[in-house]
C-alpha cells in the first residue's frame, strides 16, 4: 500500500512538473504557428507596403507564416485599439508609425481609447522616414534661406499646403523658428497640392520624402532641405535643416513593432533580436531607399524611455500648429 502511495505521488509530481514546464516550453519554442501583424492603414497604400515589407522578412527570419491584417481608420487609433484587446502570447503583432499610433494621437484626438505609454509592449524600431520642403521647379528659389526670405516678404499673403498632421506640423515648426507668417491650406493629399503649387497658388509644402522624391526625379518638384537636422542617407544631396540654416530642427516619422501588454519577456527578447536582424540586414536598407526612408535600430528599453518624451513633444507641435483635437 506504501508503495502503491509512493508511485501515485511520484505520478502527480511529475504530471504537475509538466504542467508548470508548459509555458516556458511554449516560449522556447516560440513560434509555433501563423503570426497574425495588425496595419492601421488601407490596402494599397505606401505605409501598407511598408508593413508588408516588414511582415514578409519576418516571415522569412521567423520560419512561420505571417498574416496581414487591414484595420484602417481615425489615424491608425482603430487598429490600435482593436490590437490592445488582442492575446499577448507573441502571436498577434502590430506594425506602425510610431509618431502617429503613440505620440501624436493622443494630443490629435479627444479620446483614445489606450494609453500609448502602458498598454503596448515595443518590440523594435523599424525605420525613420524625413519629411522634405520645396518649392515648383520653376521658382527662382533656390535654398531654405531664400525660401525664409521670400516668405518673410510676403508676410500673411504667403501660402503653404499640407494634407496631415505631421506635415502641417512640420511647416508651422519651421515658420516659428524662421520667423514667418504663411498661411496653411489643408489638401486631401499631397497629390492634390501639386497643381496648385504648380500654378503658384501655393509658395510652397513639406510632405514625406517617399512622394516628393519621386516628383523631384520627374521635375514637378524642388527639394530645398529635408527635416532631419542632419540629412539623410537616401537623399545626401539634399541638405538637412542644419546645413539648410536652420539649427535646432529635427524632426521625422518612425516605425516600430510592438506586442500587447502582458506578452512574455521572452519572447519579446526573441522578436527583439529577430526584427534587429531584419533592419540590420543591408538588403533592408537598399530596399527602404524606395521608400524615402531609411533604417532605425532601437530595442525595446529605448523604445519604453523615448515613447514619453516623444508624446511630451508632440503636444508642444500640436499647440504650435494649433491643432485642434477632434
Amino acid at each position: 500500500m506504501k508503495r502503491f502511495q509512493k508511485l501515485t505521488l511520484s505520478l502527480g509530481a511529475l504530471a504537475l512538473g509538466g504542467l508548470l514546464a508548459l509555458p516556458g516550453t511554449a516560449q522556447a519554442q516560440y513560434p509555433d504557428k501563423d503570426i497574425h501583424v495588425i496595419c492601421g492603414y488601407a490596402p494599397g497604400t505606401g505605409a501598407d507596403i511598408i508593413t508588408r515589407y516588414f511582415a514578409e522578412k519576418l516571415a522569412k527570419a521567423s520560419g512561420r507564416t505571417v498574416i496581414v491584417e487591414n484595420k484602417d481608420g481615425a489615424l491608425t487609433t482603430i487598429a490600435a485599439t482593436t490590437f490592445k484587446a488582442a492575446k499577448p502570447d507573441g502571436y498577434t503583432l502590430m506594425i506602425t508609425a510610431g509618431n502617429s499610433t503613440l505620440s501624436s494621437a493622443p494630443h490629435l484626438f479627444k479620446q483614445i481609447n489606450y494609453d500609448p505609454k502602458t498598454d503596448f509592449e515595443p518590440i523594435h524600431t523599424l525605420i525613420k522616414l524625413p519629411f522634405m520642403v520645396g518649392v515648383d521647379p520653376s521658382s527662382p528659389i533656390k535654398t531654405l534661406a531664400e525660401l525664409t526670405a521670400t516668405l518673410k516678404a510676403k508676410g500673411d499673403k504667403a501660402t503653404y499646403g499640407y494634407s496631415s498632421a505631421f506635415a502641417q506640423v512640420s511647416t508651422e515648426l519651421y515658420q516659428s523658428m524662421a520667423g514667418t507668417n504663411a498661411l496653411g491650406v489643408s489638401y486631401k493629399g499631397t497629390p492634390q497640392v501639386m497643381p496648385d503649387l504648380a500654378s503658384g497658388q501655393i509658395d510652397f509644402i513639406f510632405s514625406d520624402a517617399t512622394f516628393l522624391l519621386g516628383q523631384a526625379e520627374q521635375n514637378r518638384f524642388r527639394p530645398l532641405a529635408v527635416t532631419f537636422a542632419e540629412g539623410t542617407s537616401i537623399a545626401p544631396t539634399i541638405p538637412g535643416m542644419k546645413a539648410a540654416g536652420l539649427p535646432g530642427y529635427d524632426l521625422g516619422a518612425w516605425w516600430l513593432a510592438m506586442a500587447p501588454k502582458g506578452t512574455p519577456a521572452e519572447i519579446i527578447k526573441k522578436l527583439e533580436g529577430l526584427f534587429a536582424q531584419i533592419v540590420a540586414d543591408p538588403q533592408t536598407k537598399t530596399d527602404m531607399v524606395r521608400f524615402g526612408a531609411e533604417p532605425y535600430m532601437a530595442g525595446s528599453a529605448a523604445i519604453k524611455q523615448m515613447i514619453p518624451g516623444d508624446i511630451d513633444n508632440w503636444g508642444k507641435y500640436a499647440k504650435l500648429a494649433k491643432i485642434q483635437p477632434q
